[in-house]
């Protein structure tokens, strides 16, 4: 019977893992549904308050509505990702604009909410006077514009979502790669950084010339891509670097069993359960959905809390990485020599073996 423990417990390890990542990946998209997704209403006086109640009939608590003054604010609104889709009301009638680059799942469900402003209204009249005493018709069908389109080649966002965990992945793989092959800390951060930005370069390439699913100018849309990448791929070369082989696990389980289900590449953090949105965008994955689709579709606009997300995760990894350079200067000071995927000083050709002994044991 001894000969079956070994081989039982390797087998029950690898169905736990195989759940966590099923129930990781399933679970956000399984309790999918709108959370307060923000709205902008340019509608007279009179007419505001029965948009709004259309809306929270149509879609209960799903939006947070905020008021603008006139359509060309509500464009704005959209431009600039500070809403997700508008609705504006004028004397020919209600008027839903939306920004399907932002978030195809949100465009349709806008559209879908747009044929609800048709609706009469509690006193079963299709019209309502406006501020001036004029008609504004609420009983015709609300036209939809879209002011910021998702692109030809991806009008669903499937390309867009499909990229975000092959980056994630590769970053991963990068920083392991790094790692190994590079015992000493200065030589993997410069490789980090080389790795950085060929991957942007080349997922540029891809992205938006061979496979034209992403528009923009290819050196915004490189760096975007770049600053991910070099988060990700530092962030796990430092954890192996301070903690051993077990950061890669770290490393690992963050970015691939937290951050990647929870970046809302494929809808909205708006869509997500509360309060897991939210926090996807506080992670990595998160913000690197956030900073490519800013910087493709809006001119950079709604990608500021993204590039400060990478820059702190960014910080601590270098932080990481700096306190994995003393220790290992203290060890060589007092005769340790290098010792595992931390040793950041000593005899090359040790630390070396002693990386790739480890990374075997994986």
């Amino acid at each position: 019977m001894r000969h079956l423990t070994r081989p039982t417990g390797v087998a029950l390890a690898a169905v736990g893992i195989q759940a966590l990542m099923v129930f990781a990946f399933t679970a956000p998209a399984a309790h999918s549904a709108p959370h307060k997704v923000p709205l902008v209403v340019s509608a007279p006086a009179p007419l505001r308050a029965t948009i709004e109640q259309r809306l929270e009939h149509a879609a209960p608590g799903a939006f947070a509505v905020r008021e603008v003054s006139d359509e060309a604010s509500a464009r704005a609104a959209l431009t600039d990702r500070d809403a997700y889709g508008a609705v504006v009301v004028t004397s020919q009638g209600p008027h839903m604009l939306v920004a399907s680059a932002a978030s195809p799942t949100v465009a349709a469900l806008l559209t879908e909410v747009g044929s609800h402003l048709a609706s009469p209204d509690s006193t079963g009249s299709a019209t309502s006077p406006d501020s001036t005493g004029s008609a504004a018709s609420t009983g015709t069908p609300a036209e939809v514009t879209d002011v910021v389109p998702a692109s030809t080649a991806d009008p669903h966002g499937a390309a867009f979502t499909s990229m975000v965990l092959p980056v994630v992945m590769s970053s991963l793989i990068g920083g392991v790669l790094l790692t190994i092959k590079l015992p000493r800390l200065r030589e993997r951060a410069l490789g980090t950084l080389l790795f950085a930005l060929g991957g942007g370069a080349s997922v540029a390439l891809i992205a938006g010339h061979a496979l034209a699913f992403l528009p923009g100018a290819f050196l915004p849309l490189a760096a975007a891509t770049a600053a991910p990448i070099a988060t990700i791929s530092l962030f796990s070369t430092a954890t192996a670097s301070l903690v051993g082989r077990f950061g890669f696990a770290a490393a690992g389980a963050i970015m691939m069993l937290l951050s990647n289900p929870l970046s809302a590449a494929s809808s909205a953090p708006e869509l997500l359960p509360t309060p897991w949105g939210r926090i996807g965008q506080d992670l990595p994955a998160g913000a690197a959905a956030t900073l490519i689709r800013s910087t493709a579709f809006f001119h950079g606009h709604g990608g500021g809390h993204a590039e400060v997300v990478l820059g702190m995760w960014t910080a601590a990894a270098v932080l990481m990485l700096l306190a994995a350079g003393v220790r290992g200067r203290l060890r060589t000071r007092k005769g340790g020599g290098a010792h595992g995927v931390g040793a950041g000083t000593g005899d090359r050709r040790a630390a070396h073996a002693a990386i790739v002994q480890e990374a075997g044991s994986l």
